[in-house]
């Protein structure tokens, strides 16, 4: 693999980005579940929280994986609305 400029940049801006109190996506994983409650009822992200929606801003693969929780959640909402 070749390190281009593009990949020395990403990693710079992620190394910047890094906190002391960074998680893993197993954290992560474990502790999801009340972001997207928080999210879904449109309630400011409490502290506690803070290291959760930080680590999807810095892992793509979560990001995701919450974008589409997120959206089947809504999507079962409006399923129950239409009831």
């Amino acid at each position: 693999m070749k390190i281009t400029r593009e990949i020395l940049d990403r990693l710079a801006q992620s190394l910047v980005a890094t906190r002391p109190e960074e998680i893993d996506c197993d954290e992560w994983l474990s502790r999801v579940g009340r972001l997207l409650e928080t999210v879904q009822r449109g309630e400011p992200v409490p502290a506690e929280l803070a290291p959760v929606l930080h680590h999807i801003e810095l892992c793509a693969e979560c990001d995701e994986e919450f974008q589409l929780l997120l959206a089947a959640l809504d999507d079962s909402e409006s399923l129950a609305d239409a009831s």
